[in-house]
């Protein structure tokens, strides 16, 4: 029968390996949906701070709970690691479980075959101090301890007491633990004796003692394999004569597996995981018995020694059960994996009976209830051997049960997940749509911008027919600088010519075409003065649409706008592309058109003689006539051209007028403009309307929301 129950259980192990994957997997998108919750909800936080937020949408925005979702998705990671880990062990492990002094090392001892020199019992001061996985195998007794780090050590033990004793900054490293005194233990309580004792605790045994264990807690978790001798160093504690304690080591352990062979079984695959008593007032013990129960235990075996001087179940116990009971919460209901060994020392049977008959009474529900001599070897066997009966006829229905119930959990989580998100993404879909606000605002410019090119054309044309005051008087400084720089030859050179050629005739005709040349120069400034003129009326035109916020539609200013503007429109908006352009473009050159005027003018007049070559009737007979003639002509000219260029002033304004009337008609009356202008102003909104800077934001807010719920969305689709 041995054989066969050894022979089950290895099969039973076996098939849990195979499905071991599942759970992992499980547990790992969990993960994965927990992190995407959690950009959710830093994201809710930034849309919450963002200035302008509606309260509508801030209220909304708080109805969606991420917080809880994320802490329900990491007890699932935990309900289907613990799984997973259960699956993954090579052995069915049995929790043995009970208050301080009620025979649980004593039981220990009697089917491990350990004695008080690895796992000592004591009715005195609690001994078990540190969890020990007792696994049954053949060869020498040894043992590998499972050390905290440095993080753990002062999350798990130190924490704690700083919590119950009301201590603000709990340490953060281990030199600040070792070299910050406590602070003064707290008077003012309702539990003195309570308060004092967990004092005493965390200051007699870690803190003063501290640099006796320190070298064990190293920056991360690490294990170290022991002798059968060092064994109990790790797991317990011994007391002197005064009830001080003497070993330190156990205060940095996580746990201890010990590897032994049980004498009396034959099973090979199961261990013993001895939990420290509970009922001292060292902090962690229930929260670390609920974390190896759900992680480490297959099965728990509750201890009970009734104690015949009249005993009854009392709060401890029912605390106890009620501890023990949230390891699988309900996942798996505690009564169906857990059996109650009341032990019987010889003295208390009656009070075993009685606590047998009541027990149902105070809410402890185990599968069974037996009574046995944990100090008797032969009836602690047989204890474990009915467990053992137990196990191989319903750990896999146990299995299955507690695989649909986290699956069922799993699915509820799923669809609270669903719900949320499918809240989350309905309540933004209108944060970053901005088209009404658009609407208006587009309407509202396009109307402003017709209306101040309008102004401005009706500007313009009030100045038609009349000339160009601007260009009036650069023509007036221009006749200035005529009349102060003649460019006559001297009457010295005129004679050096006049000897060089013999005859008047062709010195005299030099004299007048050098003049010429000096006098058309002095109007060419014309030609910088022209443009200048022309900008201006641009600029103003530039400056109606700084007005408007048209101007931040590239990041050019003035003049180089416009060019800006006709380079980088693209062809999805010709006419837009084709006014910016031609107004960009647009020019009226001295030397193209008003040169030729003046040339003629005083070509026709015969102030200028044509070039050589052609005829020619001077006949000046000294020096002195050749300067008076180039006087007069010089004189000639400068009225002849002051004329002209006064009358081409008009000429000029009209120019600038039909630059303007041509302008406005391609931005604002050609066909299909205003379609033009509303898929413009619609791509750069954000740089137009300083309001819409913060709608983009709220836009890319928006999409990135959005997308984290997609991603959550499937995240959540996963677990399927």
């Amino acid at each position: 029968m041995a054989l066969e129950k050894s022979q089950i259980i290895n099969d039973i192990i076996s098939k849990r390996k195979t499905t071991a994957a599942e759970p992992k997997q499980k547990q790992e998108k969990l993960k994965s949906l927990e992190a995407s919750l959690r950009k959710l909800k830093t994201q809710k936080q930034t849309l919450l701070e963002k200035p302008g937020i509606t309260p509508k949408l801030i209220e909304r925005l708080k109805q969606i709970n991420f917080s809880v979702l994320i802490e329900e998705a990491i007890q699932e990671q935990q309900v289907w690691e613990n799984l997973w880990k259960r699956f993954e062990r090579n052995s069915i492990n049995i929790g043995v479980v009970g208050l301080a002094r009620q025979g649980k090392s004593t039981f220990l001892q009697a089917v491990s075959g350990l004695t008080d020199n690895e796992i000592p019992s004591s009715d005195g001061q609690p001994c078990t101090t540190v969890q020990s996985n007792i696994f049954h195998s053949e060869g020498i007794t040894s043992g590998v301890v499972h050390f905290h780090s440095e993080k753990s050590f002062l999350e798990e033990v130190i924490e704690p007491y700083y919590q119950a004793l009301g201590f603000p900054n709990p340490p953060q490293t281990l030199t600040q633990f070792r070299n910050v005194s406590l602070p003064s233990m707290p008077i003012n309580h309702g539990q003195l004796a309570k308060i004092e004792s967990l004092y005493k605790h965390l200051k007699d045994e870690y803190h003063l003692n501290f640099d006796k264990y320190a070298n064990s807690l190293k920056p991360e978790k690490w294990r170290k394999e022991i002798a059968q001798s060092e064994i109990k160093q790790y797991v317990s504690q011994e007391y002197d004569s005064n009830s001080n304690p003497k070993f330190f080591n156990h205060l940095a352990v996580e746990k201890v597996e010990v590897s032994c062979s049980f004498p009396k079984v034959d099973v090979q695959q199961i261990a013993l995981v001895d939990m420290p008593g509970l009922g001292d007032t060292r902090l962690g013990d229930a929260e670390r018995m609920i974390s190896a129960l759900s992680q480490d235990v297959d099965f728990i075996l509750f201890i009970r020694r009734p104690n015949k001087m009249g005993d009854f179940w009392g709060e401890k116990d029912i605390n106890l059960y009620d501890t023990a009971s949230k390891a699988l919460e309900e996942k798996l209901p505690l009564e169906e994996w857990s059996f109650m060994l009341l032990n019987y020392d010889g003295e208390n049977r009656q009070r075993c009976k009685d606590f047998e008959n009541t027990r149902e009474q105070k809410g402890i529900r185990v599968k069974q209830c037996l009574t046995a001599n944990c100090n008797n070897s032969i009836e602690a066997n047989q204890v474990l051997e009915q467990v053992l009966e137990y196990l191989v006829e319903n750990i896999v229905r146990l299995d299955r049960q507690y695989i649909s119930a986290s699956l069922s959990s799993l699915k509820s989580l799923q669809s609270k997940v669903e719900q949320e998100l499918t809240r989350a993404k309905e309540l933004i879909e209108d944060y970053g749509d901005g088209h009404a606000e658009y609407v208006s605002f587009r309407e509202n410019l396009v109307k402003q911008l017709y209306e101040k090119i309008e102004d401005f054309r009706e500007k313009t044309r009030l100045l038609k027919d009349q000339p160009s005051k601007e260009f009036i008087n650069q023509v007036d400084i221009a006749i200035t600088n005529c009349q102060d720089n003649p460019g006559f030859p001297s009457s010295e050179e005129i004679k050096v010519w006049i000897k060089k050629e013999g005859i008047p005739n062709e010195p005299h005709f030099r004299a007048i075409q050098q003049m010429r040349a000096t006098f058309l120069q002095h109007f060419h400034f014309l030609e910088i003065e022209l443009k200048d003129f022309l900008n201006k009326t641009k600029l103003e035109i530039v400056e109606i649409f700084v007005d408007l916020g048209l101007g931040n539609l590239n990041n050019k200013q003035g003049l180089e706008s416009l060019k800006a503007m006709a380079n980088e429109l693209n062809d999805s908006f010709p006419k837009l592309k084709l006014g910016f352009k031609f107004l960009a473009s647009f020019e009226i050159s001295y030397r193209g058109f008003l040169q030729s005027k003046v040339w003629q003018e005083i070509s026709d007049n015969s102030i200028f003689p044509l070039p050589l070559g052609q005829p020619f009737n001077g006949s000046f007979g000294n020096v002195e006539d050749i300067i008076l003639d180039l006087k007069q002509r010089h004189q000639k000219a400068i009225i002849i051209c002051q004329e002209t260029l006064k009358n081409l002033a008009l000429s000029i304004t009209n120019v600038q007028i039909s630059m303007v009337e041509e302008f406005a008609d391609h931005i604002t009356r050609a066909k299909d403009i205003e379609q033009e202008w509303d898929i413009l102003l619609g791509k750069y909104r954000s740089q137009v309307w300083t309001e819409f800077k913060d709608l983009e934001e709220r836009k890319e807010l928006q999409q990135q929301w959005n997308s984290l719920v997609k991603e959550a969305f499937l995240e959540n689709q996963k677990l399927n």
